[in-house]
């Protein structure tokens, strides 16, 4: 589970990130072709990562039950 956020900060730490990326590339395969989709892939995830992380902490400032305009 990730820690708590730090005053002000929203999305993961750049250590979090680090981690991912780490855990994501443990194995680099010899062929281009599939280091580019390794990379292309651990791109999205990371942004896909990242996105989650903002939108928890986001909710989590909103006070309940206040909905934007609509």
């Amino acid at each position: 589970m990730a820690p708590p956020p730090v005053q002000g900060q929203v999305g993961l730490t750049r250590r979090e990130l680090e981690r991912e990326l780490a855990w994501m590339l443990r194995s680099v395969p010899d062929n281009p072709k599939e280091l580019v989709k390794l990379f292309s892939q651990t791109v999205v995830a990371l942004m896909d990562k990242n996105n989650e992380a903002i939108a928890r902490s986001l909710a989590q400032r909103e006070p309940s039950g206040v909905r934007g305009n609509g």
